[in-house]
């Protein structure tokens, strides 16, 4: 038997709503780095080797976490596509 139109609807929103629950977590990470950077270019003290590593490991956490978008995306694409 055919899905009907709401249950092909409701498992593409579901699809959409797990891309911005990412995207949230995304945009969490985001913050917690631009904190990061806003701390340090407000420092009075120089700036070493050491807070630059800092820094870099917040922005490789945001990375990883922007690539983790890349599935429910694709997900999300793949349900709305097998609809139409």
């Amino acid at each position: 038997m055919a899905e009907t139109y709401a249950k092909r609807k409701a498992t593409v929103v579901a699809a959409l709503r797990r891309v911005r629950a990412q995207y949230r977590r995304v945009d969490t990470m985001g913050e917690v780095l631009e904190r990061e950077l806003d701390r340090v270019i407000q420092r009075k003290t120089l700036i070493g080797p050491e807070t630059i590593k800092t820094l870099l490991t917040k922005y490789e956490s945001f990375v990883t976490m922007v690539n983790g978008m890349e599935q429910p995306i694709t997900d999300a694409i793949q349900v709305s596509s097998s609809y139409t």
